[in-house]
């Protein structure tokens, strides 16, 4: 194997223990919401420790594969947008300037 192959194949990997964390986390958030009063463990730090270990796992995967993860967002997409070069250049050519 060469060593580029070997480089996705180590990646992929990354990404397959990082999806198996995530799964992982979500499964002791679902067990530690039944006994958070009983632990005296509060919502807050809770919810604080949560965020560090997605903020870790998130700086993990952009050092690793380049790309990161967001929430998808609903909503009007925007228009594209193109320099008033190029709009001037395609008006020119006879196309919609909108």
């Amino acid at each position: 194997m060469n060593r580029l192959d070997r480089e996705w194949e180590i990646k992929l990997q990354l990404m397959g223990a990082i999806s198996r964390s995530q799964e992982a986390l979500a499964k002791i958030l679902e067990k530690v919401a039944d006994v958070t009063e009983a632990a005296g463990v509060s919502p807050e730090t809770l919810h604080e420790h949560v965020r560090v270990i997605n903020g870790m796992q998130g700086a993990l995967l952009r050092t690793v594969s380049g790309t990161s993860w967001r929430p998808p967002v609903r909503g009007k997409p925007a228009s594209p947008w193109l320099s008033d070069m190029i709009k001037q250049s395609y008006s020119k050519a006879g196309g919609d300037s909108n």
